[in-house]
């Protein structure tokens, strides 16, 4: 009888160890999915693509004194812009006494923000259409920026657009600028 309780045991044993390894063993959990938030879009908001540029003009830009100006053109394509939101770079050893103020594409801008960093070289300017205002559509010259400049005949500057420059369209939530283009300045 000893020997068949020792084999039962065996055989038990057999049979628990690999159960109790899996049983006792982390297992992998499965990936949890994040549940996709479906978009919820109000009847008044539009989805658009965006069809906005900013650009410099002109450019490039040769200059012949010390001093200049460039004009910010806008061109909405099919977006219903209300507002634009400049943020520009340059190099405050290069360009000085910079100042900018607004175009003619919008009538009576509501300026909302403006901020010419000289030290670090930096340019913000939030205006739109006033509160009454439809949106607008087309193109035309959105800000001019006028400076000084301490370039010698054939030096040149770069001023640019950086990423956080955005344009709002009616019933839009997201920027609808498509492409911001920098230029270069030379002294002939």
């Amino acid at each position: 009888m000893s020997k068949k309780i020792t084999l039962l045991i065996g055989l038990l044993l057999l049979i628990a160890i690999p159960i109790g390894i899996s049983f006792f063993s982390e297992k992998p959990k499965p990936a949890e999915k994040t549940p996709s938030i479906p978009q919820v879009v109000s009847p008044t908001e539009k989805i658009v693509n965006a069809q906005t540029s900013l650009a410099f003009f002109p450019s490039p830009y040769a200059i012949s004194s010390s001093s200049g100006s460039l004009a910010v053109a806008i061109d909405t394509g099919e977006n219903e812009v209300t507002a634009v939101q400049l943020e520009i770079t340059y190099d405050p050893k290069v360009l000085q006494n910079v100042a900018i103020t607004p175009g003619t594409f919008f009538e009576n801008p509501l300026q909302l923000l403006k901020n010419v960093n000289s030290t670090k070289g930096k340019i913000t300017y939030a205006f739109g259409a006033a509160p009454t205002a439809k949106a607008k559509i087309g193109s035309g010259t959105v800000a001019t920026i006028t400076f000084t400049t301490n370039l010698k005949p054939g030096e040149k500057t770069d001023i640019t657009f950086s990423p956080e420059t955005l344009v709002t369209a009616e019933g839009v939530r997201v920027t609808v600028l498509k492409e911001a283009l920098g230029t270069t300045i030379e002294r002939q």
